[in-house]
Formats: structure tokens, C-alpha cells, sequence
């Protein structure tokens, strides 16, 4: 989303702390040799209380020799057990009961070495309730004395904290828990909680950290209003769009700024505490799953392996580098005929993996030399196939050269993958193959075909694979940037048609999901992607000006221009026949294998690719109909027909 929309609040420091966290840690070891001397001494003190009376013990000189021996032995081996075990370097501000193995230890240690050293050089004499009572106690005063530090040091952290802004919290799991927990801490004491609102009745009047659960959510502006609440803060990682959608709608009536935690499901996934609380934007919209880099399947697919990346400088193929270059591919051939793309790529992976071994190929994938002498000189194990024209108007009125890059361009790396050995193929797809209006979408179902065919041809040989998902988010000419465009420039917004509906996803997520299916292709594989629900592009574009601060139809004007040549009303991601199932991946489905294919294939498109090179517009059209029978041609209407109900959305 828009950089100017998001506004990051605070700018607060992330090891901002209380004065008393502040002192401990300037004199981390000093404060350490205090508090576990101490409290080492009064255990004694308190065992020879316990076992002894007072007035016993003043009239006994024996015994208050025994105890002084005691102190001179046990305050320094406790210190000496407990630095061993490294207690010095724990966390005081975060103490827990994580931390309790190791006092028991230096607790077990210490009395275990204070024994030795009193109970055996007496013979036997020394009192051992006293030693046992002592260990006890020892480990009694270190975790209460470390809590009442942590009690204290937060009581000290709320004086006098400023202005705070009252802020309803919407949900009341973890992520809430974490938030409002974050918000007693220096780092976002400018917020704070006064009131949580959830779906699940019975967590109706519970209170979570002390503030009170209101139920459902749909009661926010009643709430916010009777606490006189000054931002809302979304707290529901884990939410679907259509979710997030009511939600937002409701938290906008409040009339209330709208905020969130940035990358929420990784601070659940690592348990990190939240930094900063942010505006809410149209990633947090769109962005509904983490998108991890520790996973093994990935890992070991990419890992010390030379990878291929096509059209490696679009949007598409640079993250598909990021995230293979993280994996720690052995090479890293990236592809693009892009000069200038393909340096800031350049720039870009060098900076962020200074070790990482790259190769930058300009070059085009309907250069048959040129590529050949790629695959022969880096003989990539896997490839990944990025490269592909994909804006539907232009494509429109150029329709031999979307057949000569996205058909002809394909079947060629294709076929070299094939011929060296290329142990794994992955094509870049597109919901707009699917029943297809536009020539881009028509010739990209080509695509798919020779795919399946090409993996059909020798099913021991390479493993070929598609990946088919809808619209990235933030993704080079998409409706996104256009719409970020036209709001800076003071608008109109323009909008085909008021019903059209899109599937949106972010790139990393995307990618992620590319390269995790790739862990899974046998061969004949054709994935779709989880796009979850599609948005429609009106609502879209009224929330990206809101989010800029901004009313629709009053600030930034709204035009309806009409459908352009090829272009459809709704988009899907299979058809009737192609019914996908469920992978291990929640996010990844796979369309049953062994579609028909025309027997003929390979010759119908060596004929298109022909009649292409000649520029025999009659024959090229001719031919891609016979191999898209679903095409629906050029026409406005056509676009309009709205998909069948037995092929879901996402």
C-alpha cells in the first residue's frame, strides 16, 4: 500500500524500558550480586527463625556460631551457583515461569555444596532441617523477588506516562493479548486500552489484563462511544477477508481512526513482542497468512540447487528471487530482456545477500539461441517460468506477439529444460486462462496445454508444474498502483464497471505458495492457489481513498468507464471440469491430472506459432480459437456472462 497512507505511530524506541529496567542493565552484574546475596543471607537468617526461637538463640552461643559459618558459606556459593548457571543474564523486565529450571538448579547446586562444606565437617551434628529449610526458602525469595521486580518496574513505567489514547480493541485472543500487554510498556504507553469487543458470547463481561470483553462485535460504536474510545486497534490475525470486510465496515461507522500491529502473524509465530501500531492499510486487508522462510520443505527443494528464474526483474520473478536467494540456492540465474529492471535487481540481491552466488542474464525467451546457450552454460536444476506478457488491453490489439512470448517463449525454456535434464519446471499461470475473454488469458491456457503435454511426453524426465492464482497486490501496472496513482493526483478514480470482481493476493504470499507447491509437483500438475474472496473493484478503490484520509464521490471523484476489449466482469480460478482438491498446504489446491489433451497439440501450435512469425492474423486467430474452445473472442458481452455457480471463487 501506499507509503503516505501508512503512518507509523511513535517512532519510540524498541529497548525503551523503565527507569528501574534501566539502572539493572548499566549495572547488570553489581544489582545481580545485590538481590542473590541477599536474599541468600536472609533464607539463612529465615531457616535458623524458623527452626529456632529468637530467645533460644540468643542465649545459645553454639548455634549462633553454626549460622554465622553458614553465611560465610552459603551468600557466596549461591552467587557462584547461580552465575555458573547463567541467571546474571536473564531477563528481569521478563521474568516467568520459563525461568524456574535453572533457579532450582542453582537452588539444588548451592545447598548440595553448602552441605559439603558444613554438614560433613561437623560429623553429622549439623542441624539439616536448617539446610533443607534454607533451600527451600533461597528458592521461594528468587522467583518472588524476581516477580516483584517485574511488578515494581511496570508500576514504575505507568507513572506519569502523558496523553494516551483510549483505544477499543477488536478481538480477544492472542493477538489481543500481546497488543494491550504491549500497550503497559514504554514502547506504546501512548495507548490505551479501555475496552475489548469479540464475537464469542462467552467471553461477554470477562475482563483480559483488566479491561473489560464487550460482545458482539457489532456493538463497537455503542462501545466506543460509553468509553469515549479515540482509535480502534484490529487485533484478528486471523480473519478472513470477507471478515475483515464486516469489521472494518463497522469499526468506519464509529467514525474512529482504524489501526493495526504490523505483522501480527509473526509475532504470534515467535512470540516477539509488538513494537509499534500503525494505520491500517490495504496489505493488512489482503495479507491473511504469514509467509515463513523456515519451511523445510522449501528449504530443502531450493537449498545449494542452481535455479533458473525467467522474467526475473517483473514483480512476479524478483520476489520468486528474494525468496529463492533466502533459501540459499547455490546459483541464482535471473533472466530478464529488461537492462534496466535487471540491474536493480542486481543492486537489490547483492545488498541483501552479499554471499549469494548470482548470475544476470539479459536475454529473450523467443531467442532460441540465446537461451540455449543459458541452459548449456548453467545448467539450471529447477526453473521457475515467470516471464510472460500480461496487461489484457494492450495484449488485445497485439495479438501475435502475446502467441510468439507467452506460447512460443514457454514452449521453448520448455523444451531446453526438457532436453538438459531440468529436474523440476514451474510456469507462472493466471486466473484469466480459465474460461478466457482476453487474448493474454487465451494464449496463457495454450501455455498450460503444452505444459501438461510436455510433462505427459516423458513422465520420467522433467517435472513439469503450473501455478495458477489471480491478482498480487502492489504488482507493476495493477489496479492497485493505478488507483495509488490517481488518488495523488486528486483523482477521478476510474472504474470499468461498478460489479467487477477481482481475487487479490499479496506478491510474497504468492510466492511463497509458488515455491511450496513446487515442493509438491509430480508432473502434469496444475495448482491453484487459495485466493480467498474476491473483492469487488469499486469497494477496493473507495477504501484505498478512505485509507488515504480521503471521502469518495467528495474529495476523490469516482468514473465509470465500461468494459475494454477482453476484459471480464468476474474472474475464476477453474472450471467445472478441473474441480480441484486439497493439498497438505491449506493455501494450495490441485486440479485433478490427466485432462484431456488434443492428440495433435504440438502440431496445432507449431501451425499458430507459424502463421505468428508471418503475421497472418487470419490463420493466428484461426488456430488459437481451435486450441481455446472456451475462448470467448473480443466482445463486451461476452465478458458480462457471470460464471457458473459450480465453480467456487477461491
Amino acid at each position: 500500500m501506499v507509503d503516505s497512507i501508512k503512518k507509523t505511530l511513535g517512532g519510540l524506541n524498541p529497548y525503551h524500558d523503565g527507569p528501574l529496567s534501566r539502572t539493572v542493565r548499566r549495572h547488570r552484574v553489581l544489582f545481580f550480586v545485590l538481590f542473590f546475596g541477599s536474599i541468600a543471607a536472609v533464607s539463612v537468617l529465615a531457616a535458623f527463625y524458623t527452626r529456632f526461637s529468637i530467645s533460644w538463640l540468643s542465649t545459645d552461643e553454639r548455634w549462633k556460631q553454626w549460622m554465622i559459618e553458614m553465611l560465610l558459606v552459603s551468600v557466596p556459593v549461591r552467587l557462584i551457583a547461580c552465575y555458573s548457571l547463567g541467571i546474571h543474564r536473564v531477563s528481569w523486565r521478563f521474568a516467568s515461569l520459563r525461568d524456574l529450571p535453572p533457579l532450582v538448579w542453582a537452588s539444588i547446586l548451592g545447598s548440595l555444596i553448602t552441605t559439603a562444606c558444613l554438614y560433613l565437617p561437623h560429623q553429622g551434628v549439623y542441624p539439616r532441617s536448617v539446610l533443607i529449610i534454607d533451600a527451600i526458602y533461597f528458592l521461594m525469595l528468587a522467583f518472588i523477588g524476581r516477580y516483584a521486580y517485574r511488578i515494581l518496574d511496570g508500576i514504575l513505567m505507568s507513572v506519569s506516562p502523558g496523553p494516551q489514547t483510549r483505544v477499543v480493541v477488536v478481538g480477544a485472543g492472542e493477538a489481543a493479548h500481546l497488543v494491550i500487554e504491549a500497550m503497559m510498556t514504554p514502547r506504546l504507553n501512548e495507548f490505551k486500552p479501555v475496552a475489548i469487543v469479540d464475537d464469542d458470547p462467552l467471553k461477554h463481561g470477562t475482563t483480559l489484563h483488566g479491561v473489560k470483553i464487550f460482545t458482539p462485535i457489532d456493538a463497537i460504536a455503542e462501545v466506543a462511544k460509553k468509553e469515549r474510545a479515540e482509535a480502534v486497534v484490529m487485533a484478528l490475525p486471523s480473519a478472513s477477508t470477507s471478515q475483515v470486510y464486516r469489521i472494518m465496515k463497522m469499526c468506519r461507522e464509529t467514525g474512529l481512526p482504524l489501526k493495526t500491529t504490523p505483522d501480527i502473524w509473526q509475532v504470534l509465530q515467535s512470540s516477539e513482542a509488538v513494537t509499534r501500531i500503525q494505520d491500517f492499510s490495504l496489505d493488512d486487508l489482503l495479507n491473511r497468512r504469514v509467509v515463513r522462510s523456515d519451511v523445510p520443505e522449501i528449504r530443502k527443494l531450493i537449498d545449494g540447487r542452481r535455479v533458473l528464474v525467467t522474467g526475473a526483474a517483473g514483480s512476479i520473478g524478483s520476489e520468486l528471487c528474494r525468496q529463492i536467494a533466502e533459501q540459499g540456492a547455490g546459483t541464482l540465474v535471473c533472466l530478464d530482456k529488461d537492462e534496466n529492471g535487471l540491474f536493480r535487481l542486481e543492486q537489490q540481491l547483492r545488498r541483501l545477500y552479499p554471499a549469494g552466488n548470482f548470475v544476470f542474464f539479459l536475454g529473450d525467451i523467443k531467442n532460441c539461441s540465446r537461451m540455449s546457450v543459458l541452459f548449456s552454460n548453467h545448467n539450471p536444476e529447477l526453473v521457475f517460468h515467470a516471464a510472460a506478457y500480461k496487461h489484457v488491453p494492450i495484449l488485445q490489439y497485439h495479438p501475435v506477439e502475446a502467441i510468439r512470448n507467452n506460447i512460443g517463449g514457454t514452449q521453448m525454456i520448455a523444451r531446453l529444460a526438457q532436453e538438459h535434464g531440468v529436474e523440476r519446471f514451474v510456469m507462472i499461470s493466471t486466473d484469466k486462462a480459465v474460461r478466457p475473454t482476453s487474448v493474454m488469458g487465451a494464449t496463457k491456457q495454450v501455455a498450460e496445454k503444452v505444459i501438461r503435454g510436455l510433462g505427459r511426453s516423458q513422465p520420467d524426465g522433467t517435472r513439469f508444474s503450473t501455478i495458477r492464482f489471480g491478482n498480487v497486490l502492489g504488482s507493476a501496472g495493477s489496479v492497485v498502483e493505478l488507483f495509488q496513482k490517481q488518488i495523488l493526483e486528486g483523482g477521478p478514480l476510474t472504474i470499468t464497471d461498478k460489479r467487477m470482481e477481482r481475487f487479490f493476493m499479496t506478491i510474497a504470499e504468492a510466492v511463497h505458495l509458488v515455491l511450496y507447491a513446487a515442493t509438491m509437483g509430480e508432473g502434469d500438475d496444475v495448482f491453484v492457489l487459495d485466493m480467498g474472496d474476491p473483492v469487488k473493484i469499486d469497494y477496493l478503490a473507495r477504501q484505498m481513498i478512505q485509507l488515504s484520509g480521503l471521502t469518495p464521490d467528495v474529495d476523490v471523484a469516482i468514473v465509470y468507464t465500461g468494459l475494454r476489449p477482453g476484459e471480464k466482469l468476474y474472474e475464476e480460478l477453474w472450471t467445472e471440469d478441473e474441480e480441484p482438491v486439497p493439498t497438505a498446504n491449506p493455501g494450495i489446491r490441485k486440479t485433478p491430472s490427466g485432462q484431456p489433451l488434443p492428440d495433435d497439440l504440438f502440431e496445432r501450435v507449431q501451425e499458430l506459432l507459424a502463421a505468428a512469425d508471418e503475421e497472418n492474423m487470419r490463420v493466428s486467430w484461426d488456430e488459437l480459437l481451435w486450441l481455446v474452445p472456451d475462448f470467448q473472442g473480443m466482445t463486451r458481452g461476452d465478458a458480462e456472462t457471470v460464471p457458473d455457480g459450480s465453480a467456487p471463487h477461491g
